[in-house]
C-alpha cells in the first residue's frame, strides 16, 4: 500500500482458483470414467459427466469450458463401448444431457467474465475517484509526522463518508477529519465537498473558525451534490502550532492527546456545536487550546471506531483505544488500534471508520 494510508479489502484469489478450475474438471471426468468402467454400469455414470463443464463454468472462460465440454462429450460417447450400450436410446439420451449441459456451460461462462470484465472497468474506475476524493496523506507535513488508516464498512470500496486531510498553509499545518452523514454515494459526495471547501479554506483564513464557516457554508449550499435534500459533516479541525495546538470541534468525537509517558487527555469542546451544513444563525465554535510539545502525539478518529460492537452488543472500550498511543510509532500506533478493531468486531465492521495519528517532530530529529 502507498504512504501512510491503508484500507481493508477482499484478498484477490480468483487468478489461482482460475488456473484450478480446468485441471479439477478433468479431474472429475476422469473419476467417473474410472467408476463407469469399475462398476460395469456404464449408462448409469454417463450423466454425471455433465457436472464437469458446471465446475469449468464457475471459474473459468469459455474456451476452457468449452475444453472440458468437448473432453465430457467425447468420454460420454466413448463410454458405451466397452459394454456394447453405445448407440441405445438409454446411451444417447446421456449423450444428449452431457452435450446440452456442455453447450449451457460455455454461455454460462461466456457470461460471467463478460461481467466480471466490466466490473473490473467500474472497478477501476471507481478507485481513481476515491483516491480523487481521499488522497494519500504524505509521511511527514511541516513538523508533524502523519499515519492514517482508513477501514471501509464496504468489502468492494475503499472510500466511503469519512474522510481526513493534512495541509501545510501560511498559517502552520492544519488537519481536518470528519464523518458525512448516510451511506454510500450520498455520504461520499458530502465528504468531497467538505473536503474540497476544506482544501481551499484552510490556506485563505488566518482563523480556524473561519475555516469552518466556508465549511458549514459548502456543505449547506451543496447536500451532497444535490442527491440529498439535507446533509451535514461532524468535524474537527486542527492547527499545529510549535507550541500549541487549537481545536475547533464540529460535532466530532474529541480528539486525543498524549503527552508524555502517560498522560492522556481528551480535549472536548466547552459546548457541542452543530455539525459542518446544520449551524444555520448558530454562533462561530469557540476555538480550545491545548499545549503541543516536541515528542507530543495526536489521535484523531471517526465514530466507526467508538461504535464498533461485538457480538453481545458491546462498544470497543476507550482505555483500549487509549493504550496503543504508547506505541514507538505512529503506525505502529494506529496499526494496532486497528487490530484491535478487528478484533473486536470480529473483522464484520458496520460502518466506516478513519484514524489519523500526528506526532509532533523534535527538533533534532526533522
Amino acid at each position: 500500500m502507498p504512504g501512510r494510508q491503508a484500507h481493508r479489502g477482499r484478498g484477490a484469489g480468483g487468478t489461482l482458483d482460475r488456473w484450478r478450475g480446468l485441471p479439477a474438471a478433468l479431474v472429475f471426468v476422469a473419476l467417473v470414467w474410472l467408476v463407469d468402467v469399475v462398476t460395469q454400469t456404464h449408462a448409469v455414470f454417463i450423466g454425471f459427466l455433465a457436472l464437469a463443464p458446471l465446475i469449468a463454468a464457475a471459474v473459468e472462460g469459455g474456451r476452457r469450458t468449452a475444453v472440458v465440454s468437448a473432453v465430457a462429450m467425447t468420454v460420454a460417447v466413448l463410454a458405451g463401448l466397452p459394454s456394447g450400450l453405445f448407440g441405445s436410446l438409454d446411451h444417447m439420451l446421456r449423450v444428449a444431457v452431457v452435450f446440452s449441459v456442455g453447450l449451457a456451460s460455455i454461455y454460462v461462462a461466456r457470461s460471467r467474465t463478460q461481467r466480471e470484465r466490466r466490473l473490473r472497468q467500474v472497478s477501476e474506475i471507481a478507485q481513481v475517484t476515491q483516491r480523487a476524493v481521499l488522497r494519500v496523506l504524505p509521511e511527514q507535513v511541516g513538523d508533524l509526522r502523519v499515519a492514517a488508516r482508513y477501514l471501509s464498512a464496504y468489502e468492494t470500496a475503499k472510500v466511503g463518508g469519512d474522510l481526513y486531510e493534512v495541509v501545510l498553509t501560511p498559517f502552520g499545518v492544519r488537519a481536518i477529519i470528519g464523518d458525512a452523514c448516510g451511506k454510500g454515494l450520498q455520504a461520499v459526495l458530502t465528504a468531497s465537498t467538505a473536503l474540497g471547501a476544506f482544501r481551499h479554506a484552510a490556506y485563505v483564513h488566518e482563523d480556524l473558525a473561519a475555516v469552518a464557516a466556508d465549511l458549514d457554508l459548502a456543505v449547506a449550499r451543496d447536500p451532497a451534490g444535490g442527491a440529498a435534500p439535507v446533509a451535514f459533516v461532524t468535524a474537527a479541525l486542527v492547527q499545529f502550532g510549535d507550541t500549541e495546538l487549537e481545536v475547533v470541534n464540529c460535532g466530532h468525537p474529541a480528539p486525543v492527546l498524549r503527552s508524555g509517558a502517560v498522560d492522556v487527555v481528551a480535549i472536548e469542546p466547552p459546548d457541542r456545536y452543530p455539525p459542518l451544513g446544520l449551524r444555520r444563525g448558530a454562533p462561530p465554535p469557540v476555538p480550545v487550546r491545548h499545549a503541543w510539545r516536541p515528542g507530543d502525539r495526536l489521535l484523531l478518529y471517526t465514530d466507526g471506531l467508538l461504535e464498533a460492537r461485538d457480538r453481545d452488543g458491546g462498544f470497543l472500550p476507550l482505555p483500549a483505544i487509549y493504550d496503543c498511543l504508547g506505541e514507538s510509532t505512529g503506525d505502529e500506533c494506529v496499526d494496532r488500534i486497528v487490530a484491535r478493531l478487528l478484533a473486536h468486531t470480529r473483522g464484520r465492521t458496520r460502518d466506516d471508520a478513519a484514524l489519523m495519528v500526528l506526532d509532533h517532530i523534535p527538533a533534532p530529529a526533522r
